[in-house]
């Protein structure tokens, strides 16, 4: 990611999850971040235990159904690999209150792969 173009992504947490930082925290654009994820999307890593587990599609649905019903309109439906796309993707700031309040009101249907709020704001408060 860094050399293609978003030269403050993230390392992985000490768990090897990537850090979902939003496009201000990065200080790229949307377009700029989507042209340097699709030329790394083969570098993707993959968990200690193998290729990363088929997403469950019906869960993460209801996730994003449910994040537009709580107040964020923007936030997109899984991609076509089945998973959410990272919201920040679409300009969505995930530190806001308002996506706060919604991750908080959907946790049930969170997928694993995206960060709770604890877990975001932690990465986001290690930030420079």
């Amino acid at each position: 990611m860094r050399a293609h173009g978003v030269p403050t992504f993230p390392d992985p947490d000490s768990s090897g999850a990537i850090p979902k930082p939003s496009l201000a925290q990065l200080g790229v654009t949307a377009l700029a971040f989507q042209s340097a994820s699709s030329a790394c999307q083969g570098l993707v890593p993959v968990n200690a235990a193998g290729p990363r587990p088929t997403p469950d599609v019906a869960q993460a649905l209801r996730f994003a159904q449910c994040m537009r019903a709580k107040g964020e309109p923007s936030f997109p439906d899984p991609a076509g690999d089945g998973r959410i796309p990272d919201p920040a993707t679409v300009g969505i700031n995930q530190g806001s209150a308002v996506f706060q309040a919604a991750n908080d009101a959907c946790a049930a249907n969170r997928p694993p792969y995206l960060p709770s709020n604890e877990r975001f704001n932690a990465w986001a408060s290690a930030q420079p």
